[in-house]
C-alpha cells in the first residue's frame, strides 16, 4: 500500500489529500462531543468537490 502511494504523481496525492479534509473535520468534531449537522457535512462537501474540480 505504500508503494501504491508513493508511485502517484505528487498531483494525484495532494488531490486525495485534499478531498478527505471535509471527512477528517467531521471524525474531529464527533470525537471531541461537538454537533455536526448534516446540512452543513452536505455543504461543505459540496464546496470541497467544486473546490477539487469534481462537479
Amino acid at each position: 500500500m505504500v508503494a501504491q502511494w508513493r508511485a502517484l504523481p505528487d498531483g494525484e496525492k495532494v488531490r486525495r489529500r485534499r478531498g478527505a479534509v471535509v471527512d477528517q473535520v467531521i471524525r474531529s468534531m464527533a470525537m471531541e462531543g461537538e454537533p455536526v449537522s448534516p446540512r452543513w457535512a452536505m455543504s461543505a462537501r459540496s464546496r470541497q468537490s467544486a473546490a477539487l474540480g469534481l462537479h
